[in-house]
């Protein structure tokens, strides 16, 4: 956890309140849908990346085993929180472009727990699901918004960023990368690290499986929204995934 936020955090939770449920009650927060509510609240003090705002996030499963768990995990090993945490500052540390964790809190619930984590946000940022599938470019009012091309170009070539430093992401899906555009320069960023596992930078190469996720969301978006990805886009994607760094 950022040293800074530990004061902030403690008084959050001796005033029996959860991480989470503080942002939502918060009086300047802007909240985002997914799999839960992810709200960005005025950070409370300046982060490792001078963000105006921190992410806040309640973990929950996703895939057949939310049906019986939903938000609950079992109290063994590291908890949510410290894995993405770990995760995230060696990601740093090796040059993968990732928001900076600052706090997080875990929920003791008999064998399981429930968490929450706060990361700073990256403003200006949206999703490359939301990029190419859920908003229309004329609904669009921020000129920095990023083409199609370049998006997936960006998204490829992060990919094989977390590749070379051999940080596998077993989720890198369309909704995990964030593509952010200022200033004329545009970069993509990974989200959610928590299952990340982290390899010796001298292990072996890694299978290409993260490419393989990642075109698969890709598809499965566009079949859902009926937008077809040109070969254009496709093959700027693939140049992404060969970018040699």
């Amino acid at each position: 956890m950022w040293s800074a936020a530990a004061d902030w955090l403690s008084k959050i939770l001796g005033a029996g309140l959860t991480l989470h449920r503080w942002a939502a009650e918060g009086a300047d927060v802007i909240s985002f849908t997914g799999r839960g509510s992810v709200h960005a609240v005025a950070a409370p003090t300046p982060g490792p990346d001078r963000s105006g705002r921190w992410v806040v996030r309640h973990y929950r499963r996703g895939g057949a085993v939310a049906r019986y768990l939903d938000d609950r995990y079992l109290a063994a090993g590291d908890s949510r929180p410290v894995r993405e945490l770990k995760a995230s500052v060696e990601a740093r540390r090796r040059g993968v472009p990732t928001p900076a964790v600052v706090a997080g809190a875990v929920y003791a619930s008999g064998l399981f727990y429930r968490a929450d984590i706060a990361t700073e946000f990256i403003p200006d940022a949206p999703s490359l699901a939301d990029l190419l599938f859920r908003s229309a470019p004329s609904d669009e009012s921020n000129a920095n918004r990023v083409d199609t091309e370049t998006a997936l170009y960006l998204a490829g070539r992060v990919v094989r960023r977390l590749e070379g430093t051999r940080v596998l992401h077993p989720d890198v899906s369309a909704g995990n990368i964030l593509v952010r555009s200022r200033g004329g320069e545009a970069e993509a960023y990974v989200i959610d690290l928590d299952r990340c596992n982290v390899l010796p930078e001298a292990a072996r190469y890694p299978h290409h499986f993260m490419r393989d996720r990642l075109e698969r969301s890709l598809k499965k978006l566009g079949e859902v929204h009926s937008v077809r990805l040109s070969d254009a886009a496709w093959q700027a994607l693939h140049d992404g995934f060969e970018e040699r760094s």
